[in-house]
């Protein structure tokens, strides 16, 4: 249950709204409250989230809108349309589904800086290889059509960046990777839950502190250095995993 109280501490009063209104949206696109039903009223769902009367009013608003709901004269709020569902992308598992899922969806460069070191959280014991001095960061925005949905950092090992580079304009970083000088010997993928941040609060559109998939992805070469990091936060309702639990 999102409540006030969950919301984070650096979410402004005034932006905590957005985050009952992915709710409330999602209740819609689930069928939890139908096309044509009436929703709980106002103070109710004051009592239920834990919201202040303006958080939920103002919650409720953007989703009016939307053309998703409707307030009506006599008091009570009607369901009247429920969103598009937008495309939901299966999470690849294999550095070939990686290659093939990065070129079916855009990509929006959004910066790039060289000589940079990546941020490796502390304390994970899966992220075994060799840092390099220097990496080339990449910020930027994956999008299905004009819509982004996930925001990705990825630092790529500088002298093999620089040999990449010219590549870029027609391959994707994993792609170019793989075609690359160096091959690679080792990749791996970390799929958590965590935090929007600053950065996904200014590109993604969604308040700090809402809870977003993030997928950590390394590679080393065959000297043990780690030549690719990145760091991704996708909309959830972007983003899928399915997994064979018999195989």
């Amino acid at each position: 249950m999102l409540t006030e109280a969950t919301a984070s501490p650096r979410v402004p009063q005034e932006k905590r709204y957005l985050q009952l209104a992915g709710l409330f949206r999602h209740k819609i696109v689930t069928g939890q409250w139908p096309v044509g039903s009436s929703i709980p009223t106002v103070e109710q769902l004051e009592a239920l989230h834990s919201a202040s009367r303006t958080t939920v009013r103002m919650a409720l608003g953007r989703l009016v809108g939307e053309g998703l709901l409707r307030t009506r004269k006599r008091g009570g709020t009607q369901v009247m349309a429920a969103p598009q569902r937008p495309p939901s992308f299966l999470l690849p598992s294999r550095w070939k589904e990686l290659v093939v899922f990065h070129g079916n969806t855009g990509y929006r460069l959004l910066a790039s800086e060289s000589c940079c070191l990546p941020a490796i959280p502390a304390g994970l014991a899966s992220v075994q290889g060799e840092i390099a001095p220097a990496y080339q960061r990449l910020l930027g925005l994956h999008c299905c059509g004009d819509q982004p949905f996930c925001l990705s950092q990825m630092y790529v090992e500088q002298t093999l960046y620089e040999r990449i580079a010219p590549q870029l304009a027609q391959l994707s970083v994993v792609e170019a990777l793989t075609r690359g000088p160096r091959p690679l010997a080792t990749a791996r993928q970390r799929l958590s839950i965590a935090p929007a941040d600053e950065l996904i609060e200014t590109h993604l559109g969604v308040a700090l502190g809402t809870p977003l998939l993030q997928a950590l992805r390394w590679a080393c070469d065959r000297k043990g250095q780690i030549v690719h990091w990145a760091q991704l936060g996708f909309l959830s309702e972007y983003a899928h995993m399915e997994m064979d639990l018999l195989n």
